[in-house]
């Protein structure tokens, strides 16, 4: 049997059997975190509360200017 002789629907039957394979692999291999990445992970974390903090901060100063200004008024 050549490769000329496949048909194409064993030809597409292989190629989805390894590409399942290569995404079972792929998958298993992300699957754990090492060290970096816990520590990536958790600076993005804090990175993203501190920047909900600061946020909620502004959003205080502005209503705190506001009432200054009605004050003023």
């Amino acid at each position: 049997m050549t490769i000329t002789n496949l048909t194409p629907s064993f030809t597409r039957g292989m190629t989805a059997l390894f590409a399942a394979f290569f995404l079972m692999f792929a998958l298993a291999a992300c699957e754990e975190q090492g060290t970096a990445e816990q520590t990536g992970e958790a600076i993005d974390n804090a990175v993203e509360q501190t920047s909900e903090m600061v946020e909620e901060g502004a959003e205080k100063v502005e209503e705190g200017a506001e009432k200054v200004e009605e004050k003023a008024e």
